[in-house]
């Protein structure tokens, strides 16, 4: 316990969670300027590929979330990664949809720890690069 940097862990999970909602956001904006309705948008995101996209989307945003974590706690890198999606796994528990296939949410809730420790371990390998 004495190792974790809880502002650290804090900070990665509003990076992951504000991260993937611009994103999304910004996804659903560009197919709503195509001309779609916004009930279109809601078919396009439901259907695979856009499910598939939203977890690319999230993950990579978690993986943000646990690099900066990673960087900030300065120690224990991947730990601190780990406990980013721990932090996401419980945000997305509390948000979840439902009416969506169970393969998105076995996909998304067993992929999350290794997104967030991806993150760290690059926050590990920036430092050790950068020395600090």
């Amino acid at each position: 316990m004495s190792d974790i940097n809880f502002k650290a862990v804090i900070v990665g999970a509003i990076v992951d969670n504000v991260a993937t909602l611009a994103v999304m956001l910004f996804l659903m904006t560009a197919l709503a300027s195509q001309g779609l309705s916004q009930d279109e948008v809601v078919v396009r995101m439901k259907s695979t590929s856009g499910l598939l996209l939203s977890l690319i989307i999230g993950l990579g945003c978690t993986g943000l979330g646990g690099y900066v974590a990673g960087r900030m706690a300065l120690r224990s890198e991947v730990m601190h990664g780990a406990l980013v999606a721990g932090a996401g796994v419980v945000v997305a528990l509390l948000f979840r949809e439902s009416g969506l296939p169970t393969w998105y949410d076995i996909i998304g809730f067993a992929t999350m720890p290794s997104a967030g420790m991806l993150g760290g371990i690059l926050a590990r390998q920036r430092a050790a690069q950068s020395g600090t």
